[in-house]
Formats: structure tokens, sequence, C-alpha cells
């Protein structure tokens, strides 16, 4: 997949939590006192943490995952790559925790055979991985559209209540 040639503004990994935590805080419908009280901490040093006043602490990472029902490994991916939508994206199907559970799989099987891997062959699996993700999405959404398509014609056909 090509990388986009435009400059990206450079932001704060502080501003990329803060923005990550308010998206997935929104996805859930929640408000910030609800999710500090489900945190078991004070509104304003939840506030605090939400608006990246302080250093990135991972147990707020995951308390706020627990609050939120969504993915702690997701957040942090997020600043790491330097995209926040990432965070509620993965909220729901916890796509980042099940790549991070797969690594912690692999790293505990292979152990210090990880050295030996060539880059290529890892880089070819990761990428075949993703293309595999990417073309049952577009199956999925090929499918919800001729469901919804078939649901209109059938409707087209019925009868209009009152007649």
């Amino acid at each position: 997949m090509p990388v986009s040639s435009s400059p990206v503004e450079a932001k704060r990994d502080n501003d990329l939590l803060s923005l990550a935590l308010k998206l997935v805080r929104r996805h859930r419908g929640m408000t910030a006192a609800e999710v500090a009280s489900a945190m078991r901490m004070p509104l304003r040093t939840y506030e605090r943490f939400e608006a990246g006043g302080s250093r990135l602490n991972i147990d707020y990472v995951h308390r706020f995952a627990i609050a939120t029902n969504s993915d702690p490994y997701a957040i942090i991916m997020a600043v790491a790559i330097g995209s926040p939508e990432l965070a509620p994206r993965c909220a729901d199907n916890k796509l980042i925790t099940i790549l991070t559970v797969g690594s912690q799989r692999f790293d505990h099987v292979l152990g210090d055979r990880i050295y030996h891997l060539e880059a290529r062959a890892v880089i070819a699996t990761v990428c075949d991985m993703f293309d595999d993700l990417v073309a049952h999405s577009d199956e999925q959404q090929l499918a919800t559209r001729w469901l919804k398509r078939g649901v209109a014609d059938l409707s087209s056909v019925r009868p209009k209540p009152g007649r």
C-alpha cells in the first residue's frame, strides 16, 4: 500500500494519546465522569490523563480499556503509529490485542529461533495476513450492500400501508 507523500503534522505523543482516549470514550457514549468512576479515580485525575497532561501511564491505559471495554494495545499502538483513530476502530474487535497475544505466543513457541528469521519472510507473512483481512472486509462490504439492495427491492414491491 503506498505511503502518502503529503507532509503530516507531527504531534506529541501526549496529544495522540489524548485524542485516542477521547475518541474511544465518545465511541462508547460515556462521559468523563463515568469513565473516571469506572477507573476508580478522581475526575480531575482522569481529566488530566485524558488531556495528555502527564507521561504515558500503561496502568491507566489498561484501566481505561477495562472501563470502556476497549483495546488497550490499540490505544498504545495508536500513539506509536500516529493514528488516534486506530483506538476506536479496534475497540470492538480487539485487533491489536489479538496481534499482541499472537506475538506473545509466537515468542514463547520460537524463543531464540526468532533471531534467525529472515526479514523478507516475516514481511511477506505479515503482508499476506493483512491482505487477507482486507479481502475479508471487502467481501463483508459486498454482502452488506447486496443485502441492503435486496431488502430495498423486496420493500418496493410490498403494498404501502393504507392500501
